[in-house]
């Protein structure tokens, strides 16, 4: 059991990074990010497909037959449906659905295998996972603040600059160019942070409380929040308007720190899980 997590969680760590690499190329245009996602995914691919083709011949039949043997297959399926669909439209977009289904559907695979109330190996892969749940919300937390630093930079220096007011402040901070840049993509990659650490949370939540897991207000608003996150950065990607975007981008770390530390006080589900 544990080797199989293991390879399980090999495979996810690849996913995990090939979306990553693939938004950031879908946000930027960057063909040698979508090489690398390419063959970061490549080698992820293969040890799914091995992975089913394992469980088939210790099953020795075709792993359908259980909701948790098909939701393994089918995510198989879909991510060699995806790849297939990159190949012949060249959609980034299309490639990047497919992943996140086939991530989405295999953390529900490895958290519908484990007996939660079993052995110590069980309870210390599902704390493996958390911690990557906890450790990825956190980080997300961490960049979120840094990038909001930036913004308050660039408007800072911004205002200097139309009323070119070079003070001792404008030659100590960093540079306009340079703030934006930062507050972009730390503020892209903090999403991305959070869309791991909700996915697996989303997940462990389903097996342990049921789809309930849905009505937390903790859950709502984090999945809120990354929408927001999306819709500043896709409206400034349009518009390339900065200030908006960095004014943007305050307010919404205004409000991660209130799902933080306000919402979740009322979220029975994070209490009861700490």
């Amino acid at each position: 059991m544990e080797l199989l997590f293991r390879l399980q969680e090999i495979i996810l760590l690849l996913y995990f990074i090939s979306l990553s690499l693939l938004s950031y190329d879908l946000f930027t245009r960057n063909r040698q990010v979508r090489k690398a996602a390419l063959y970061v995914m490549t080698p992820a691919v293969i040890l799914h497909f091995l992975t089913v083709v394992q469980l088939g011949m210790s099953l020795k039949r075709i792993p359908i037959m259980t909701f948790s043997e098909g939701v393994l297959t089918l995510s198989l399926g879909l991510i060699v449906l995806g790849v297939i669909h990159f190949y012949r439209n060249k959609s980034e977009f299309v490639l990047l659905f497919y992943l996140l289904i086939t991530v989405f559907l295999l953390i529900f695979y490895t958290f519908s295998s484990l007996n939660f109330n079993s052995t110590a190996l069980t309870l210390n892969i599902v704390n493996e996972l958390l911690l990557v749940h906890i450790g990825s919300a956190l980080i997300a937390y961490a960049i979120f603040f840094i990038s909001m630093i930036h913004a308050v930079t660039f408007l800072i220096q911004e205002r200097n600059l139309r009323k070119k007011d070079f003070n001792r402040s404008f030659f100590s901070l960093f540079s306009v160019e340079t703030a934006k840049k930062l507050m972009i993509r730390l503020a892209f990659i903090g999403m991305l942070f959070m869309v791991i650490s909700i996915i697996i949370g989303i997940v462990w939540g389903i097996q342990i409380i049921g789809y309930h897991v849905f009505l937390d207000l903790k859950v709502i608003g984090t999945v809120m929040l990354i929408i927001l996150y999306a819709l500043i950065l896709t409206e400034m990607k349009l518009n390339g308007n900065m200030r908006r975007f960095a004014k943007s981008n305050i307010i919404l770390f205004a409000l991660v720190m209130i799902n933080y530390l306000v919402i979740s006080e009322f979220s029975n589900f994070h209490l009861w899980s700490l």
